[in-house]
């Protein structure tokens, strides 16, 4: 009797089946990224300039989730 093994997989054989792989692992990785890559210090001189730069943000990361 032949048993199923889960979770692995053939390597890939060809440089392009290797480049498609990663391709939909970069996908995957952009699903799930919340934050933007490179992360900074923003200093707002008042609580108003802080939600003001909270929301624009806010706002920009759904129209970006939109376009997805």
């Amino acid at each position: 009797m032949k048993t199923k093994t889960v979770g692995k997989r053939p390597p890939p054989k060809t440089p392009e089946e290797f480049h498609a792989l990663g391709a939909i692992l970069d996908r995957e990785i952009e699903a799930l990224r919340v934050g933007p890559r490179d992360s900074f210090v923003f200093k707002a001189r008042t609580w108003e300039d802080l939600e003001r730069f909270q929301t624009e943000r806010l706002r920009a990361r759904q129209r970006a989730a939109a376009r997805r």
